[in-house]
């Protein structure tokens, strides 16, 4: 087990440093479309924007100058990975823990599985609804539900494992 709280700590911090980058990365982003800043690049008759890294001109961001496209398909991909990300981490916390089986663990992989059941299809549906969506994007919502399917049977055999604990508490 030890060696399994070791990569669970690292996988840990490298999820919680994705997810802090997405978000800074949806921060700059937001900031820079809204405010039209000067690290951003309008071309093709003002139909694609290039956003620049800050404090550069090293292209960073590629998209549609168009609104539905960014507050639908380009800004929430960013928040939404952060949340994976920051989520993806509350589950590798479970296995770094003194007591693997716990209320609280359980409750990071159901919200886990949850979320990834719920929001990769609720993104699918609106880009369908309000553009079109590409074949990666189906496959990537795919990944995702295989993804849930997955934490869903570990969040069973740790809802298992929690009342056997329980039990066992009970008798001693």
């Amino acid at each position: 087990m030890t060696s399994v709280k070791l990569i669970a700590k690292v996988l840990l911090h490298l999820s919680r440093v994705l997810a802090f980058i997405y978000f800074i990365t949806f921060l700059y982003t937001l900031i820079s479309l809204e405010g039209k800043s000067g690290s951003v690049l309008l071309h093709d008759a003002n139909r694609q924007f290039i956003l620049y890294l800050p404090f550069t001109h090293i292209p960073f961001l590629l998209g549609f100058n168009n609104p539905v496209y960014i507050w639908v398909e380009f800004l929430p991909l960013f928040i939404l990975y952060a949340l994976f990300f920051l989520l993806l981490s509350n589950v590798f916390n479970v296995f770094i823990q003194e007591r693997l089986f716990t209320h609280r663990g359980y409750n990071y992989l159901r919200v886990f599985y949850l979320a990834n059941f719920t929001l990769p299809v609720i993104m699918l549906f609106l880009t369908e609804l309000l553009s079109e969506a590409s074949f990666d994007a189906w496959a990537i919502v795919g990944l995702h539900l295989l993804l849930g399917v997955f934490i869903f049977f570990m969040a069973a055999i740790f809802k298992q494992g929690l009342k056997l604990q329980d039990e066992q508490d009970l008798i001693f």
